[in-house]
């Protein structure tokens, strides 16, 4: 029998449903939850820019490029919670309302940004060269050259030096300090900071003689004037680009398995929205028959 027909010779029972109540609330509650982070996302997004720029009273920070939005924290969580909200507010109230354009919306929307994941990854992996030049690239020119002029990105620049055990990032590694303003060791620099690279560089930060607990900030200056091998007495030379791969090649294991298991998420929820929308369309076919 074709899909979506029904059988005229079985009898109908008012109390019948084509609709699985599993698989209705599972989605349910799924979008609700994520419903829930977003929201908690756009309000700790929206404190977060309102605390970083409550000094600019007359005038709000410049945005003259897409990379001035990427590279601010705050907006990034702002639109990626909004994104989350709309989409999980589709999904939980078309699942609960039985709503088949909701739901359309939602595992549609979901199908299309994975099989962008799908497409990017193998873009990424095919074009890997020019794509490692490109993120370095810019990497240098927005979190290395603003590394002082905002206070995530330098929060953000710090974690992952401190992580992956990187200074700088790209093949110059921590001679890429030469482009921050407050760092470079040009003569006619007046910075306190001239010639150092940031104290998250250090292989040992906390390397205080009378006190192991607070963090050496001084422990990277007069780095950029020694040469690699000097220098990576003290601080990490390579470049952070280069660490993250290295740190993901040796834990493939993981990075695989976590990439699975968010593709195998995004599939169920995919396959049970779907699932759903095509249950609630029989079932509305089924009330206008009888």
């Amino acid at each position: 029998m074709p899909q979506g027909r029904v059988d005229p010779r079985l009898k109908y029972n008012k109390d019948d449903t084509y609709v699985n109540l599993c698989v209705k609330y599972s989605v349910f509650v799924f979008n609700l939850l994520f419903w829930i982070v977003g929201a908690a996302m756009i309000g700790i997004g929206a404190w977060a820019y309102m605390e970083k720029n409550k000094f600019f009273v007359d005038n709000q920070p410049d945005i003259n490029s897409i990379y001035d939005i990427i590279f601010d924290v705050s907006i990034i969580i702002i639109v990626v919670g909004a994104i989350l909200f709309i989409w999980s507010f589709a999904g939980c109230i078309g699942a609960l309302r039985e709503n088949n354009c909701l739901l359309k919306f939602f595992y549609i929307s979901l199908a299309l940004l994975f099989l962008l994941e799908v497409v990017g990854g193998i873009l990424a992996f095919v074009f890997s060269n020019q794509v490692k030049e490109r993120v370095t690239k810019v990497l240098q020119e927005e979190a290395i050259v603003r590394y002082r002029d905002d206070l995530n990105l330098m929060n953000i620049m710090d974690w992952f030096q401190e992580n992956f055990g990187c200074c700088g990032v790209g093949n110059d590694g921590y001679k890429d300090w030469e482009m921050n303003v407050y760092f470079n060791s040009s003569s006619d620099n007046p910075s306190g900071e001239r010639g150092a690279v940031p104290f998250s560089c250090c292989r040992t930060p906390n390397n205080l003689e009378d006190d192991a607990v607070h963090i050496n900030k001084m422990c990277g200056y007069e780095m950029l004037s020694k040469n690699p091998i000097e220098a990576a007495k003290t601080i990490y030379t390579g470049g952070c680009v280069s660490g993250v791969i290295k740190v993901a090649e040796d834990n493939m294991l993981l990075v695989g398995g976590v990439s699975i298991g968010v593709a195998v998420f995004q599939a169920v929820a995919i396959i049970l929205t779907r699932e759903l929308d095509r249950s609630i369309a029989m079932q509305k076919e089924l009330w206008i028959k009888q």
